[in-house]
């Protein structure tokens, strides 16, 4: 079974390299995310193809901006009060995963009224065209503060953005990742952790998250999920002395979906907290940590599952159920149901080198 899951993963890397990758695209071409110079972005978005799959990257001084994905009734009303997420790190990738309108601007005060604004359009990605790596790419030009579109220079620009280019650069790293793959086959997948099991994301109940998170083993690769109203939570990730004094006015990212996947990126401690007033101070905090990826033991699919109980709010571990809880979390069943993916994956892949 153990080989099952290399050769798997091994044959989803595969797979994955002969789909079309989504294409980088740079937030006003070599100019950033700023305010000096005027830039245009919605011209300079108008200028491009965003499809589901796409990334989009800001890349700008954190000391002086942000960015702030906001609905659509914000984004006219420069209102950046209640956003749908927050970027702070001064070099934010931001993955397009569904067709429609996404709304940025920045955050901070005058900013957005003085144009640093970006309304996109994003296609499905059945309508991206193919790209051809012989196709002289057509390099756009960078957003003036005229408004006026420049004529293609005669040698192209090695600092602008171009869709094309970059979708046909972004093999290499798919390549290496499946190089990768060969090597360590023996690899586990992230495990889903739901944050609190059925309980959710939720001051009813008094759950303890901290006990919660001291019942899990989280690696690098993990993905933990929020669930909750969100008309009354929310989800804040904080700096640990934020966390510690209950305060998520600065927050490093900010969660209001109502069910967001996070994934652990690094190791460490990961602080969140909800920013409803009163709710912190209620208990609704949660203190992570997560250990290398390298640490993860080894899953045997024909083990005994260690179905873990939802936490109570007195605070006693409750022994194991005799038939699992469908509705608890459990990291290696959710690692194990993640397989199907890459089998659907597969399949389609042999199908289309068949015809």
């Amino acid at each position: 079974m153990a080989l099952t899951k290399k050769i798997l993963a091994f044959l989803l890397m595969a797979t994955l390299v002969g789909v079309s990758l989504g294409a980088v695209h740079k937030a006003g071409d070599s100019a950033g995310w700023t305010t000096l110079g005027h830039i245009d972005y919605i011209e300079w978005a108008s200028s491009k193809n965003f499809h589901v799959g796409d990334t989009i990257v800001f890349e700008y001084n954190n000391q002086f901006h942000n960015v702030k994905q906001v609905t659509f009734q914000d984004f006219q009303s420069c209102n950046g009060a209640s956003p749908i997420a927050t970027f702070t790190s001064g070099s934010d990738s931001i993955t397009l995963k569904w067709p429609g309108h996404y709304y940025f601007l920045c955050g901070v005060p005058g900013h957005c009224e003085a144009v640093q604004t970006l309304d996109i359009m994003v296609n499905p990605a059945s309508l991206r065209p193919s790209a051809s790596p012989l196709s002289a790419p057509n390099y756009s030009s960078l957003p003036s503060s005229s408004g006026s579109a420049s004529s293609p220079a005669p040698l192209p620009n090695p600092y602008q953005s171009n869709a094309s280019s970059l979708q046909v650069l972004s093999v290499w790293p798919a390549l290496i990742s499946l190089a990768i793959f060969v090597i360590v086959l023996g690899v586990s997948l992230g495990a889903v952790h739901k944050v609190g099991d059925s309980a959710g994301w939720t001051t009813l109940g008094n759950i303890d998250y901290n006990r919660w998170a001291s019942s899990k083993n989280f690696h690098v690769g993990d993905t933990i999920v929020f669930e909750y109203n969100n008309q009354f939570h929310n989800v804040k990730q904080v700096t640990f002395q934020d966390f510690q004094s209950c305060n998520g006015a600065s927050p490093i990212a900010t969660f209001t979906s109502g069910s967001d996947s996070i994934t652990l990126k690094r190791p460490g401690n990961y602080y969140f907290l909800c920013g409803v007033p009163g709710h912190c101070e209620a208990g609704q905090t949660l203190d992570i940590m997560v250990t290398p990826a390298s640490l993860r033991p080894s899953a045997s699919p024909l083990s005994a599952h260690n179905y873990s109980s939802s936490p109570s709010s007195s605070g006693s571990a409750s022994s194991s159920a005799p038939l699992p809880n469908p509705y608890q979390s459990n990291a290696f069943s959710l690692q194990a149901l993640s397989i199907w993916p890459a089998l659907i994956s597969l399949g389609m892949f042999v199908i289309g080198f068949a015809f």
